[in-house]
């Protein structure tokens, strides 16, 4: 028995399962027969092992693989130890979400991403039905009776957002895609490069990003008090532009102005270069801080424990429309001015927009929000909203109210909200459907048939940052 096979067997001995206690169980003449036995055994099944392998216990093809396997090893070893060295980081940061960075700050990026899905119910008075006809040549058309109340959930928003700089920290990108609640398509919202210079306050952004002028809009949908912004705001909002922008925060002033493509809906938004949208866009907002934090007017819940705040604002906007096409040219000049408040623990926020439609149509438009919220506890918020509006034609004014409550696990990263909305006046087809902005319908709202008032909407949603 040469010294290998001495090794294997003082292996397989040591690792027989008795112990001291049943070696003095047994009469001494029968362990040494059942060791005698057991050693055999062993000696039959690796000579077997041996025969079948034929003395190559590691042949070529297995030690290619093992040699492949330890180099992989290795070089996932001192790809760690570099980023070890070089004090690059990872993880997660509340103001942040997900991120890398180098360990310079030269390069970073950051994800985020936010999810709201809702329920809503929306109840009529006599809806308007569907022109059907004629059905034959002798049948005069049919009018089908509308659906008074509708009902259902959908996926509102389900973004990601990039953002971070490259470089250096002076050089700041963001891209923001948003899968379509109809059909699940993603698009583009805001893509921008933006340079900014030290500390001296001033960035310049290029890209695509929203026009600064109506400050609901302004405020991230995530940071809203109710459901979905006011039905005001989906039609006044000049929405996303593409161009370039200048911007400037200090202490007390913040201003910021574009020249840009115009309005969404002229060629504004995700359109090429040499699309039909507008001769030229101009867009200006200004912002006094007259006391708290620039940061407390990122959203428009007021946090109980937070200092007074207050902050007035004012915005102006004018686009010509394109010369050359096949439509009249439409000219408009829209302006707004808001305000809000902040007391640690309730606020107050509104706003007047005005819009003057020059060209193919001419109207004189005007309208009008007041919002506010109060904490029943930290975690607990009441609110309500008031949205008034005329768009200078026949049909009836704007007149529509909103109220609910908000339930906050981990402030806007996760919350429930649920409100409750009631038209006082017809909600008419122009504010229905849109006539420049986007309507009712991301608001949840229909429009009513002609002289009919009292549309209620129930809506509850649940929202998750990350």
């Amino acid at each position: 028995m040469n010294m290998q096979r001495l090794g294997l067997l003082s292996i397989a001995i040591a690792s027989l399962p008795f112990s001291p206690c049943s070696a003095m169980a047994s009469p001494p003449l029968e362990q040494a027969d059942d060791l005698r036995a057991r050693i055999e055994t062993l000696e039959q099944q690796l000579a077997a092992v041996q025969r079948d392998s034929s003395g190559a216990w590691l042949t070529e093809s297995r030690a290619a693989e093992i040699r492949a396997l330890v180099q992989d090893v290795l070089i996932d070893a001192d790809t760690r130890a570099s980023l070890l060295q070089d004090g690059a980081t990872a993880g997660w940061e509340e103001a942040s979400g997900f991120f890398l960075r180098s360990s310079d700050g030269n390069y970073s990026l950051k994800l985020q991403g936010l999810l709201q899905v809702r329920y809503v119910f929306n109840i009529q008075d006599d809806a308007p039905g569907s022109l059907v006809g004629p059905l034959d040549e002798s049948a005069p058309a049919a009018v089908l009776h509308g659906d008074d109340s509708r009902g259902g959930f959908e996926t509102t928003r389900a973004k990601l957002r990039f953002t971070g700089n490259v470089v250096n920290p002076q050089w700041l990108y963001m891209i923001e895609g948003n899968f379509d609640r109809t059909g699940g398509g993603m698009f583009l919202e805001d893509a921008y490069i933006a340079r900014v210079f030290d500390d001296s306050g001033w960035l310049v952004i290029v890209g695509q990003f929203k026009a600064p002028v109506l400050r609901e809009e302004l405020v991230r949908a995530e940071f809203q008090q109710a459901v979905e912004r006011s039905i005001v705001n989906e039609e006044f909002t000049a929405g996303r532009v593409q161009g370039v922008g200048i911007d400037y925060r200090g202490d007390l002033l913040h201003v910021t102005a574009g020249f840009t493509d115009g309005h969404p809906t002229t060629g504004g938004f995700n359109s090429p270069a040499l699309g039909f949208d507008t001769e030229y866009s101009l867009t200006a907002r200004g912002e006094l801080l007259f006391a708290g934090e620039w940061s407390q007017f990122n959203d428009l819940p007021s946090w109980q424990g937070e200092d007074f705040a207050f902050m007035l604002g004012a915005a102006a906007h004018y686009q010509a429309g394109e010369f050359g096409t096949i439509a009249d040219e439409l000219d408009v000049f829209q302006w707004t001015v808001d305000a809000s408040a902040e007391f640690g623990g309730w606020n107050i926020f509104g706003y007047v927009v005005g819009r003057h439609l020059d060209g193919a149509v001419e109207a004189d438009q005007f309208a009008a929000v007041l919002q506010g919220g109060f904490f029943l506890t930290d975690d607990w918020e009441l609110f309500g909203r008031y949205g008034w509006g005329d768009l200078d034609f026949d049909d009836e004014e704007l007149s529509f109210i909103t109220a609910g409550v908000t339930r906050y696990f981990s402030k806007h990263q996760l919350k429930w909200t649920t409100d409750v909305g009631y038209g006082l006046n017809e909600v008419s087809a122009m504010w229905g459907g849109g006539f420049i902005g986007g309507g009712g319908d991301l608001t949840s709202k229909r429009a009513d048939s002609p002289g009919n008032d009292g549309q209620m909407i129930i809506r509850s949603q649940l929202q998750l940052m990350f």
